[in-house]
């Protein structure tokens, strides 16, 4: 679940704003940026991993008013299964494809290396956590709407690599991640294993997220100060 960031080369043409896609080889993602970049500024890189179904274009009209209200940018892949590489067992395509990409971006953008995160529903949410505890020197946290699982050997981080924050949201009414055998469990895992972490519940919520969930999720991380910045972190320059 590693992410290889590539050293930034910068492109010789201007960076397309509003909605950007991103193609290859039967892939894309959607990056939703401001109206306008100021290359004195760095922005936020926020990733928003869909469930199960691909819902990416349904997310992209949820947050398409975001970039522009959080002056930041949102990167919103679609899985070349109906759900991610490691939940079907097949090798790391959609991996592989984000860091694509994060490279794009990183060439066109002025992004700010120590204030990246994750958004994940379901599968996504899954995955996201299972992406940014692996890679703990790049995303600064992960906001994840009904994680079933984390896939993640703790014994790949090293002790003097930062700890990510994480928010779990669960409906106490999901048939699908039953709360008290996924989310309560999931909290303690967690939490022993020493990461911070915001729980949040929805009460009498089932398995799709709450109305708030979105709002709430970015202005939690967008509340957080950005990453130390250690040696490794962030994209090289």
């Amino acid at each position: 679940m590693r992410v290889e960031m590539k050293a930034v080369e910068a492109a010789d043409e201007p960076a397309p704003t509003g909605f950007v896609q991103v193609e290859r080889d039967g892939q894309r993602a959607i990056l939703l940026t401001p109206d306008e970049i100021d290359p004195e500024r760095r922005y936020p890189l926020v990733t928003v991993l869909h469930g199960a179904g691909r819902q990416d274009e349904m997310l992209a009209k949820a947050y398409r008013d975001e970039a522009e209200a959080r002056q930041s940018l949102f990167l919103i892949p679609r899985s070349y299964h109906p759900t991610w590489d490691l939940i079907v067992g097949e090798g790391r395509r959609d991996l592989d494809f984000l860091e694509y990409a994060y490279d794009l971006v990183y060439r066109r953008y002025p992004v700010d290396a120590y204030r990246q995160a994750l958004v994940g529903y379901s599968d996504g949410a899954s995955y996201g956590l299972s992406i940014v505890l692996s890679n703990p020197r790049i995303f600064r946290a992960v906001m994840a709407w009904a994680a079933g699982f984390v896939a993640f050997d703790f014994s790949a981080v090293d002790d003097g690599d930062p700890r990510p924050d994480l928010l779990l949201e669960y409906g106490t009414h999901d048939p699908v991640f039953p709360f008290e055998q996924v989310a309560l469990p999931m909290r303690q895992h967690l939490e022993g294993a020493g990461y911070p972490v915001e729980f949040r519940v929805d009460q009498g919520g089932r398995h799709w997220p709450s109305g708030d969930f979105q709002a709430e999720a970015l202005d939690w991380f967008f509340a957080l100060g950005p990453n130390a910045p250690l040696a490794g972190a962030g994209p090289p320059q």
